[in-house]
C-alpha cells in the first residue's frame, strides 16, 4: 500500500492554505484597503490637478502615467517589507508553541509541504491584493479614459518581486529562531546590519588608524550596500521624467530599478529553498528558544557580543572619552566591559535563564575579549605596516 505521505499532493495542502486565508483575513484585507486607498480610490475620489474639464484630464493621465510608478518606490518598498515579517509570522505562528509544533508533526504530513503551503499562503497574503488592486485600478483608468496599461504594470511587478524577497527573508529568518517575539527581531537586524557593522568598523578606523580617509575602495561600499537589500532598493527603483516646457506636461517617464528587484526576488527563491532545508532538519522540541538550530547558537551569542562591545564601546567613547588619550586603547576600556555584558546577555538568551554564570562559560568570554585585545593591538602597533609606509 502507497504511504500517505508519498503521494505528490503532500507537497502542497490545499485546506491548509484555505485556513490560513480565512484565519489571517484582516492582515491581507487591510493590506488590500491600503493599496485601494493608494491606486483605484486616489484616482477616482481625491485626485484634482487643475480646474476645469481639460485639467482635469490632465491631472488622471498624470496620476495613472507618473504617481502610480511612484507608488513602486519608497512607498511600495516600505509597505511590503512591515507586511511580509507580519504575514510570516501568522503563517508559521505554530513553529513557536510546543503543543501546535508537536500536534502538527504528530499528522501524517510532509515538512516539505508545511513548509511549502505555509510559504505560499504568506506570498498569497501580498500578491493577490496586489493583483486585485491591479485589476481594479485597470477599469477605474480607463473609466477616466487615462489607462496606462504599461506604468500599472511596472507597478504590479515590482510589488510582486519585492514580497517574494522579503517574504522568503522573513522565511529564513523565521526557520532560526523558536521564539515569535524574536523573529521580527531578526528580520529587522539583519535587514541593516551589514551596513551599521560597516559604518561602526569604518569610524573606528578612520579615527585611529593615521592617514586612513575611508576602510576600502568602493567596491566594498557597493557590496555592503547590496547586503542591505532596502538601502539598495531605494537608491535603485527611481521615476525619471522629462518635463515639456510650453506644455507644462510630462512628455517621458523612464523607470529605473526593476532588474535590481528582479535580482533580489532570485535571490529570495534561493532563501527560500535554503529555509526549506533548515525546517526539514529543525529539532521541534526548541520550539520557545530564541535559537532553534544548534550550530546558529554560538554565532549568535559571539556576534550579539562582538556587536554590543563596538556600538557599546564607541558610543560611550563618544561620551566620556574626551579627557581621555586618543588611541585605541581608550576605546578598547569601554569595548571590554560591554563585550562582556553582551556576552552574557546572549547567554541568558539562549538558556532562557539569569543563571549563566557558574556553567562555564566564563571560558568563551575570556576567548572573547581576548579577540578584542589582539584587534586593538594590532591597530595600534600597525601590525599591518599601513602607517609606516611611505607611497612612491
Amino acid at each position: 500500500m502507497q504511504s500517505a505521505t508519498s503521494s505528490y499532493k503532500n507537497w502542497f495542502y490545499p485546506t491548509l492554505w484555505k485556513k490560513n486565508m480565512t484565519r489571517f483575513w484582516p492582515l491581507w484585507t487591510g493590506y488590500t484597503i491600503i493599496l485601494l486607498f493608494m491606486l483605484p480610490l486616489n484616482l477616482a475620489v481625491n485626485y484634482r490637478w487643475d480646474d476645469g474639464a481639460a485639467g482635469l484630464a490632465r491631472g488622471y493621465h498624470r496620476f495613472s502615467q507618473l504617481d502610480v510608478l511612484r507608488y513602486a518606490e519608497e512607498a511600495g518598498i516600505l509597505l511590503t517589507l512591515m507586511l511580509s515579517i507580519l504575514a510570516v509570522m501568522a503563517v508559521f505562528s505554530y513553529l513557536y508553541q510546543g503543543k501546535s509544533v508537536d500536534l502538527l508533526h504528530s499528522l501524517p504530513v510532509r515538512r516539505s509541504g508545511l513548509f511549502l503551503t505555509n510559504y505560499l499562503s504568506g506570498l498569497s497574503f501580498l500578491i493577490l491584493p496586489a493583483g486585485a488592486v491591479y485589476l481594479i485600478t485597470l477599469v477605474v483608468e480607463a473609466a477616466h479614459g487615462c489607462l496606462a496599461v504599461r506604468e500599472l504594470s511596472l507597478w504590479l511587478a515590482c510589488m510582486v518581486l519585492y514580497s517574494l524577497f522579503f517574504c522568503s527573508f522573513a522565511t529564513f529568518c523565521a526557520m532560526f529562531t523558536g521564539h515569535i517575539l524574536a523573529l521580527p527581531a531578526f528580520y529587522g537586524i539583519l535587514n541593516g546590519l551589514v551596513a551599521g557593522v560597516y559604518v561602526l568598523i569604518n569610524n573606528v578606523l578612520r579615527q585611529f588608524v593615521f592617514g586612513l580617509e575611508g576602510t576600502t575602495s568602493g567596491r566594498i561600499s557597493e557590496v555592503v550596500v547590496w547586503l542591505t537589500p532596502v538601502v539598495r532598493l531605494m537608491d535603485d527603483v527611481s521615476v525619471r521624467t522629462t518635463w515639456g516646457e510650453v506644455s507644462g506636461t510630462v512628455e517621458n517617464i523612464q523607470f529605473e530599478g526593476l532588474g535590481t528587484a528582479l535580482v533580489y526576488a532570485l535571490a529570495g527563491l534561493v532563501l527560500a529553498g535554503l529555509a526549506l532545508a533548515i525546517y526539514r532538519r529543525r529539532h521541534l522540541e526548541l520550539a520557545g528558544d530564541v535559537v532553534a538550530v544548534n550550530w546558529v547558537r554560538p554565532i549568535f551569542k559571539y556576534g550579539v557580543a562582538f556587536c554590543t562591545a563596538l556600538a557599546g564601546g564607541c558610543l560611550l567613547y563618544s561620551w566620556f572619552g574626551w579627557n581621555l588619550s586618543s588611541s585605541g586603547w581608550s576605546l578598547l576600556a569601554f569595548m571590554l566591559p560591554c563585550g562582556v555584558v553582551g556576552y552574557y546577555v546572549a547567554q541568558m538568551l539562549l538558556k532562557k535563564s539569569f543563571q549563566v554564570f557558574r556553567n562555564g562559560s566564563w571560558k568563551g568570554c575570556v576567548v572573547l575579549l581576548l579577540c578584542l585585545t589582539a584587534s586593538v593591538a594590532a591597530l595600534e602597533l600597525d601590525l599591518t605596516g599601513y602607517e609606516r609606509r611611505v607611497p612612491q
